[in-house]
């Protein structure tokens, strides 16, 4: 798990779809037909960003600086 699930900010939009995003990330956020697939598919898209983040050189927010590691 990229981002603690404490951490995840769960809502239901007026079309009934679920929207997850988190303050920990500012701009990544990812929907789903139902919390579950919501969250999964935020897990997926923290990990996604984390690595564009440093793949070009820009800063890693400050919650994740000592335990995102990207391998090869």
């Amino acid at each position: 798990m990229i981002v603690p699930l404490s951490k995840v900010q769960l809502r239901k939009d007026e079309d009934g779809v679920w929207i997850a995003k988190s303050s920990l990330l500012p701009g990544c956020h990812a929907h789903g037909r139902d919390r579950g697939e919501a969250l999964l598919r935020f897990q997926q898209a923290a990990k996604a960003h984390l690595e564009a983040l440093l793949e070009t050189g820009r800063p890693i927010p400050p919650a994740f600086r000592d335990k995102f590691v990207l391998t090869a």
